[in-house]
């Protein structure tokens, strides 16, 4: 059953629930230079009964007493444009038949409350990345930005 998640305590839960089922997928598929699912700093900085109901979105679904999908937006008031964007922050689903009607939930939900943009992303090493440009690209969207990512002692400028 798909829920809009605005209370604190059951947005820890979802989130201790998705920690323990998605770390492995973190590790091997998720973001370069070690950059982890932080439960902790998302808890710390999302448990407001208020940033949920007006600038964090997030919707679940729980299956035998146990959130197993999660679709989160934030309201990203964008300096650079001037505008506000639905920006996907976390989606994740070991649930298919879930997955896609988490995201229709939140799209309708950015319509009803006016969003002009949404922004969505997936990390690169994220084996169905081929197919979630398909997905995208079939719902409309359209490939805007490419981001890299090191560690700042890494970098090394190479004379020519």
């Amino acid at each position: 059953m798909i829920e809009r998640i605005t209370n604190p305590d059951k947005l820890h839960r979802l989130l201790n629930d998705l920690n323990d089922d998605f770390k492995y997928l973190d590790i091997n598929y998720g973001h370069e230079c070690d950059l982890l699912f932080n439960k902790e700093s998302i808890t710390n900085n999302f448990s407001n009964n208020i940033l949920l109901l007006n600038d964090i979105f997030v919707w679940a679904n729980k299956k035998n007493h146990k959130y197993d999908s999660t679709c989160i937006f934030t309201r990203d008031r964008n300096v650079k444009f001037g505008k506000e964007i639905f920006s996907q922050f976390l989606w994740v689903s070991k649930n298919k038949k879930v997955s896609f009607k988490l995201l229709k939930t939140a799209v309708d939900f950015a319509r009803k409350n006016n969003f002009e943009y949404i922004s969505m992303y997936s990390t690169a090493k994220n084996p169905n990345n081929k197919k979630f440009k398909k997905f995208c690209e079939k719902l409309g969207f359209l490939e805007d930005s490419v981001n890299f990512i090191s560690k700042i002692w890494t970098i090394e400028y190479q004379k020519k």
